[in-house]
């Protein structure tokens, strides 16, 4: 008897969940100004790129490029998305996904005194570059995709 009851007021309660679901997630459902109503998160793609050289010009191999994420401006709370070493021309790219504002580049001498020299770390605070839009959205969550070009003269130590 407990097994039949238990049966049936699952599949009642399995009605009503699929109904009242089903009613949450209809496209029929339009604010007061005429929009579909959706759910989610705006995201965009973007292409982080850059030359680092020294302040005569000359490219610099083997600089850790590495994009952080810095919460409320507190830079003792920075943690890293993603890095990268520049290559012989000294050119580094990054790609990543826009989830908060508060970005950085760091750029860091990790061999030391090989690839020309000791050079002083240096950051760059990504809020101030200006992004350039190479590919178009979807017209709803994802907003296309943006190239940040970045060219960095490092200081010797």
């Amino acid at each position: 008897m407990k097994v039949r009851f238990n049966r049936w007021y699952n599949a009642v309660l399995t009605a009503l969940l699929s109904m009242l679901g089903y009613s949450c997630s209809s496209d029929d459902i339009v604010d007061e100004y005429g929009v579909p109503v959706e759910y989610g998160v705006p995201t965009a793609h973007f292409i982080m790129k850059g030359t680092v050289t020294d302040e005569a010009g000359t490219p610099i191999q083997g600089i850790k490029a590495t994009l952080k994420v810095m919460p409320y401006q507190q830079p003792e709370h920075a943690y890293g998305i993603d890095s990268t070493m520049t290559d012989a021309a000294g050119k580094y790219q990054i790609e990543y996904h826009q989830l908060l504002n508060e970005k950085i580049l760091l750029l860091e001498d990790v061999d030391g005194a090989a690839n020309g020299g000791e050079f002083q770390s240096d950051t760059i605070d990504i809020s101030k570059l200006e992004p350039k839009k190479i590919g178009e959205g979807d017209g709803r969550w994802y907003e296309g995709k943006f190239e940040i070009q970045a060219d960095v003269k490092m200081k010797r130590k």
